[in-house]
């Protein structure tokens, strides 16, 4: 199901979205901002950073996140999400990512407290007919507690770097983060947070 004012879409949910309670739907939208429908040869691409300053920068949202739930022995519940897929477009270079990798961590606290942690680590996809890679360079970690044994972990992706072709270095910021949270009876908690929305920066090598 797809929630249109989160722009992203939840497995196993139905009726309203778990995050800002707006409802559900069963299609995922597919259209992308900008009317970025077309490909676009990568010598265009270049000539539109180049005329651009040698700066462009396209507006990304999560269309599609991961997300698990499992448990520990006795009373630990942990819960992890990640943005499986990003999407987004400007004056007709369409930009669609996906999660190649997922990092994961673990971590206890006393006495029941458990915090599980996940996030893109490395995402591929296509930048107007291009292949784009762009791998985790920053991500946050947060641990969370309520009263009395619910801990709660959360983690996304706020940077990544990579390349386009051999003239465009591609930077990703995250300027918007999910979050939910879920308890389950006796101690279990479950944190998920996902790079929600974000910035692809596009910047011309300096020629040599």
């Amino acid at each position: 199901m797809f929630c249109q004012e989160c722009e992203c879409e939840f497995v196993g949910c139905t009726g309203r979205c778990p995050v800002c309670g707006a409802s559900l739907t069963e299609r995922v939208a597919t259209s992308l901002p900008g009317n970025a429908d077309t490909l676009l040869s990568y010598e265009a691409l270049v000539h539109r950073v180049r005329q651009n300053g040698g700066q462009l920068c396209i507006d990304l949202s999560t269309t599609d996140v991961g997300r698990k739930r499992t448990r520990g022995f006795p009373y630990s519940g942990y819960g992890f999400a990640w943005a499986k897929r990003m999407q987004g477009g400007s004056d007709g270079i369409a930009v669609d990512l996906q999660t190649a990798e997922v990092g994961t961590k673990r971590k206890h606290g006393f006495p029941y407290s458990g915090y599980r942690f996940a996030w893109a680590r490395s995402m591929e996809g296509q930048l107007g007919g291009t292949p784009l890679t762009l791998i985790a360079t920053e991500v946050v970690l947060e641990k969370k507690r309520s009263f009395p044994y619910f801990g709660y972990g959360f983690a996304w992706t706020q940077e990544m770097s990579g390349e386009c072709g051999t003239q465009l270095e591609a930077t990703f910021l995250t300027t918007d983060v999910g979050r939910e949270k879920q308890r389950r009876f006796p101690y279990r908690g479950y944190g998920f947070a996902w790079a929600k929305r974000g910035v692809l920066t596009l910047t011309l090598r300096e020629e040599q």
